[in-house]
């Protein structure tokens, strides 16, 4: 029986749904009910009771709880006593994204709240397009993926994510916006239609036009037949640059309420013409148990995308 499945088991107690205990551990809703299941037919017993507000443990679960809460809490002391030199000495942290500020910022928070004490550290902040980080989570190079996606390819990238095995979290979402620098001519518009854009460079990074897989709308792509006017850039640092010194434009999020120190000279002006909506999701294997750096940097993002300063 698997240590951290009854971590879970204890989780689901405490909380009293399934449902907001698999949302604070950082897995699906069905892998936590696989896992209850699980050890429900290895025990033979029912350990909980689904009422209207969620579940309760059945007597013969109470009485099994309360002995793998014994079991845990000399676990707890085993390893504070002998192995708690260990939990310092190396931090991993695998992630692969897209280009986003607030994730960079996020990894960056992650790491003075993390690794002053370790001795050893192999973290990876690895800039992908779609495709490559799908791959990547989906055959274990890395844990952790995040990417975005627009509302009407959504279902598309959901499915995609169910038929490689990940599972997929949503963390943002965001009105399509056209990023320019302070001194452009359309700065300063409280919103703008697509057709003002048309004189101006459209930035893009160049995978946008070649991976094979892409859930973002094809408005993000340079269409010739409407734009003129095109830079190709390939990294993130390059982009802000080129538009900070252009007239060029870069469809993308608002990031306008973060302090993301690099963007200040970009303005986000929301188009106005389009329903369309960006969404962020962060995806990991289906029933993989994150490690705790990996949920710490989980709960840093998710402040970093809700709490913005």
């Amino acid at each position: 029986m698997d240590i951290q499945n009854l971590r879970y088991l204890v989780q689901i107690e405490q909380i009293g749904s399934i449902n907001r205990a698999a949302q604070s551990l950082y897995v699906s809703q069905s892998t936590l009910s696989r896992i209850l299941k699980e050890v429900e037919a290895q025990t033979g017993i029912t350990i909980f009771r689904r009422t209207n507000k969620g579940v309760i443990p059945t007597n013969d679960g109470a009485l099994f709880l309360a002995k793998v809460k014994k079991v845990l809490a000399d676990m707890e002391e085993l390893d504070s006593q002998y192995f708690s030199c260990q939990k310092t000495a190396e931090i991993t942290l695998l992630i692969a994204t897209q280009r986003c500020s607030v994730v960079v910022n996020a990894f960056v928070n992650f790491y003075h709240q993390n690794c002053g004490e370790a001795r050893l550290l192999n973290l990876v902040l690895q800039e992908e397009p779609t495709e490559n980080i799908l791959r990547l989570v989906a055959n274990r190079v890395c844990h952790l993926g995040i990417l975005h996606t627009t509302n009407d390819r959504e279902a598309d990238f959901l499915q995609m994510c169910r038929n490689l095995g990940l599972e997929s979290h949503l963390l943002d979402e965001s009105p399509v916006c056209a990023q320019v620098r302070c001194g452009h001519p359309l700065a300063g518009q409280v919103s703008i239609g697509s057709k003002a854009l048309e004189a101006y460079p459209h930035v893009t990074y160049s995978d946008e036009d070649i991976t094979k897989i892409n859930y973002c709308s094809d408005i993000f792509q340079y269409n010739q037949n409407v734009v003129e006017k095109r830079i190709i850039v390939q990294d993130r640092g390059t982009l802000l640059q080129v538009i900070g010194g252009t007239d060029g434009y870069y469809l993308g999020c608002d990031w306008s309420h973060y302090n993301l120190g690099v963007t200040q000279n970009i303005q986000y002006i929301p188009l106005n013409d389009t329903n369309l909506t960006i969404k962020t999701y962060w995806i990991q294997r289906e029933g993989y148990v994150l490690m705790p750096p990996e949920q710490s940097f989980i709960e840093i993002l998710r402040q970093s995308f809700h709490m913005p300063d």
